[in-house]
């Protein structure tokens, strides 16, 4: 996938999607099937604040969390309601499944210096990514502001977006 396709499809979902963050889950659409096996595969998906909002879904809405948001895409997430992961296939396309912190030790050209970040990049913190969009903007999915994928500043203050201070970017090797 290039970086292009990536960044166009992490928009789309920002943009026109309804989306929850539900941990472990890379993009399936909140049906009865899908939740009873969310809510049961971590821990923090069991907890009764969780489990309410993950019920409250509806089924053309769909579950990320911040790395598999990422992998979901790179495995070819496509919105297919009627797919158990929306069209995504696990491991998928030479991904690897990895965490957060995973991701930015794979990355290309790592940098704390935000001044030189490109477009498709990961942005990373302890245990949180997101991607970089350009503008002063990274899509990211998180259980803060909106809970789910969203649209927020990258470092800096951008009027009408919740400001994110990333710590590390970089390439991923997975992305053209």
């Amino acid at each position: 996938m290039t970086t292009a396709q990536f960044v166009d499809k992490l928009k789309d979902i920002a943009l026109n999607y309804k989306t929850l963050y539900v941990m472990g889950c890379f993009g399936a659409p909140m049906n009865e099937e899908n939740k009873k096996r969310l809510i049961n595969h971590h821990e923090y998906n069991a907890k009764p604040e969780r489990v309410e909002k993950i019920n409250e879904a509806t089924s053309d809405t769909f579950g990320y969390d911040c790395s598999c948001l990422i992998k979901g895409v790179l495995w070819g997430w496509n919105g297919d309601v009627n797919a158990n992961d929306g069209g995504a296939i696990y491991k998928s396309n030479n991904v690897p499944d990895i965490d957060a912190d995973k991701m930015i030790e794979v990355a290309l050209d790592v940098s704390d210096d935000f001044t030189d970040i490109e477009v498709g990049e990961i942005t990373w913190l302890k245990d949180h990514v997101g991607i970089y969009i350009g503008d002063g903007l990274c899509i990211e999915c998180s259980p803060k502001w909106s809970d789910g994928v969203q649209i927020t500043a990258c470092n800096t203050d951008v009027e009408g977006y919740n400001r994110r201070d990333w710590k590390m970017h970089g390439r991923l090797p997975f992305v053209e």
